[in-house]
């Protein structure tokens, strides 16, 4: 029996859920792999990644399982269609990421060190954590926060919205204060780079290389987490260098801008044109900012 279509997804309802199912299959998980970590059956950092792993694939499969029964969609189409990659948005994209993560700094040395020392214990955990930094992070993360909810989002709601709503639910998950602050940016630059690049290997690529070095900063580091005023000791060059990031910042989104406005004239014309014309297939046409 085929469940009943509202076309409506998703709704902020559907927002609250997934963040609930991500946690408790967090906790869950957690909790069912006690006994593994207790009896050193895996190293811990095994243990650890098989824990994230479950619970993402756990909220992936809860959230297109809503969007199956609200629209009929199964998002294969949309999530695994753009997978180009797109060599000139890496670049820029991991330029204004950069940028990003040095404009925020001063924002996160405002909070407690005392937060960063769960991320710390978790990072010394070897090989296998690096493993789950680099390569199941961003797979996961951007099939969840980019595939499917900022692109449900989008269609619903226009490119910015959809990004700022997935963005706070990217840094919402991430629990610890510092995290949350920081993956709210970075998921603000990746969301428009995905919105720009229709790819989400693009971005895939993007976090892995983003992880990749501050993993391998925190290494080079003393196993310690420092800010770029602490690893620049001349101030002078550390404030061009915030100068520098502020200026490609804001380049970077004057470029999302003018793209935004183009497929919005793009879809203007269309829909002047095209009015109610499908492809062979039966299908509707859809425009550049995700909207029908």
């Amino acid at each position: 029996m085929e469940p009943a279509r509202t076309k409506t997804y998703p709704t902020w309802g559907d927002i609250v859920a997934i963040i609930a199912i991500y946690v408790a299959s967090s906790l869950c998980f957690g909790w069912l792999s006690i006994p593994l970590s207790r009896l050193e059956i895996l190293p811990q950092g095994c243990v650890q990644m098989i824990v994230y792993v479950l619970t993402f694939v756990a909220t992936i499969s809860y959230a297109l399982w809503v969007r199956w029964m609200r629209t009929g969609s199964r998002g294969g189409e949309a999530l695994f269609s753009g997978w180009k990659v797109d060599l000139t948005w890496i670049f820029f994209g991991m330029i204004a990421l950069f940028a990003a993560t040095v404009l925020i700094e001063p924002v996160l040395s405002l909070f407690p060190d005392r937060w960063l020392e769960l991320i710390e214990s978790q990072m010394k955990l070897g090989g296998w954590m690096m493993l789950t930094v680099v390569v199941a992070a961003p797979v996961l993360e951007e099939i969840l926060f980019r595939g499917i909810i900022q692109g449900s989002l989008v269609r619903k709601y226009g490119p910015w919205r959809g990004v700022l709503v997935a963005s706070a639910v990217f840094g919402i998950v991430h629990g610890i204060p510092q995290q949350v602050v920081n993956a709210f940016f970075v998921g603000m630059v990746l969301g428009f780079v995905y919105y720009c690049s229709r790819s989400l290997v693009v971005v895939m690529v993007i976090h892995a290389i983003n992880n990749a070095v501050s993993y391998f900063s925190w290494i080079l580091g003393g196993e310690q987490m420092n800010f770029t005023w602490e690893m620049i000791d001349n101030r002078r060059i550390y404030f061009i260098l915030y100068a520098i990031a502020w200026v490609v910042l804001v380049l970077f989104y004057v470029a999302v801008v003018r793209r935004i406005r183009k497929n919005r004239a793009e879809r203007t014309v269309d829909v002047g044109t095209d009015v109610g014309i499908t492809s062979p297939n039966g299908e509707n046409h859809e425009s550049c900012d995700g909207k029908a």
